[in-house]
């Protein structure tokens, strides 16, 4: 059916022609998307912070942390950082986290003109950075092709060991994205943590822009785009003057598995939602990660939390699937979702479910 019949918020969205600059980009198709997206690995999620030591406390009152060692790497250790063609003098704190699909590095820039320090102080912390590991063969490709698209290489690592790039899409959509090639060298680790961080989310005020933006720039769809509501979830509660209350509410979400990960763009239209908060706060950009959990942990799951001092922001059910987030913005720089491994056989009445870039039939 056209679109204006399966999605009523036609409004809120451009046209794709009305978002492309003087430069024109090709765009994948919505097969040659699926295919591409089978086999890509995003590695990294990266959390800035002022206080790496404090933050990795409050992680591990409400996620599951390995302990880990805290490095300090500088341009003695770890040479080869450039922006521009000009090496830099910097120091930074990291440690890495290994989960089941992927790790989660915490970064604390304490001297240098880094990317990350850059984010920090423009928008404070959070999570600022995913990184996708690609073939070495395809790495002069892949440059030559961001090149093309007028994105900007911000920084760069080039060492016996590493080689890595960082893209500042700030400006557009309020995060950076890293490159590495497969044949870099990476620690082992020493403990992988039992668990999936199933989903990264970035929130928007214009999921149309935004999913348009990134299938262009990073070649990542194709999306499924629908309405989430008051007839879409089942018993909904958003917390409003200190209790969860039942209100009037909507948001169009775009989904689509990649690889390793879930990506998401959500919208909000209307509600007390924690989405609208975020956006005049920080603009556009990552909002929070999603944990899964086996069914029947869900409830010891929950309370786990409430015994840590960390409130539910909202929660709702969406066919089999439970769903929550949990208040962790002051604690972490960002929210936690949490949801329940159920499968989704069916889409709820009112989803109003399309996909783009737009299915076509041979």
């Amino acid at each position: 059916p056209p679109r204006s019949t399966l999605f009523p918020y036609t409004t809120l969205f451009r046209s794709p022609e009305n978002n492309r600059n003087d430069k024109e980009v090709k765009t994948l198709n919505f097969k040659e998307l699926q295919e591409r997206a089978k086999g890509r690995n995003f590695d990294q999620i990266t959390v800035v912070s002022r206080d790496i030591f404090q933050e990795l406390a409050n992680l591990s009152l409400v996620f599951p942390v390995a302990p880990g060692k805290v490095r300090t790497e500088t341009e003695q250790n770890h040479p080869g950082l450039t922006v521009g063609k000009q090496e830099i003098t910097y120091t930074q704190m990291c440690t890495t986290i290994y989960y089941q699909n992927t790790s989660l590095q915490v970064v604390q820039p304490v001297e240098g003109d880094t990317i990350y320090q850059r984010y920090l102080d423009r928008f404070g912390e959070g999570i600022c950075c995913v990184r996708e590991r690609i073939p070495g063969q395809m790495w002069d490709t892949t440059l030559a092709k961001l090149e093309s698209k007028g994105i900007n290489i911000a920084q760069r690592m080039e060492s016996p060991v590493c080689k890595a790039a960082w893209v500042d899409l700030t400006d557009t959509l309020g995060i950076l994205f890293e490159i590495i090639t497969g044949e870099s060298e990476t620690p082992d680790p020493n403990y992988v943590v039992p668990m999936r961080i199933a989903q990264i989310n970035i929130t928007t005020p214009d999921v149309r822009k935004t999913i348009e933006t990134i299938t262009d720039l990073l070649e990542i769809g194709p999306w499924e785009v629908g309405c989430q509501n008051n007839k879409t979830v089942v018993d909904p509660g958003f917390r409003v003057d200190g209790r969860l209350q039942n209100v009037d509410f909507s948001f169009l979400v775009a989904i689509l598995v990649c690889g390793n990960i879930e990506w998401e763009a959500i919208q909000p239209v209307k509600g007390p939602l924690v989405y609208f908060d975020f956006l005049k706060e920080h603009g556009i950009g990552y909002h929070h990660i999603l944990r899964e959990i086996p069914e029947k942990q869900w409830e010891s799951t929950l309370q786990d939390y409430e015994r840590a001092g960390v409130e539910l922001s909202c929660q709702g059910k969406v066919g089999p699937v439970s769903w929550c987030y949990m208040n962790t913005k002051d604690k972490l720089g960002f929210f936690m979702e949490l949801r329940t491994d159920s499968a989704m056989t069916k889409l709820p009445d009112g989803y109003l479910q399309y996909f783009y870039p737009e299915q076509t039939r041979d």
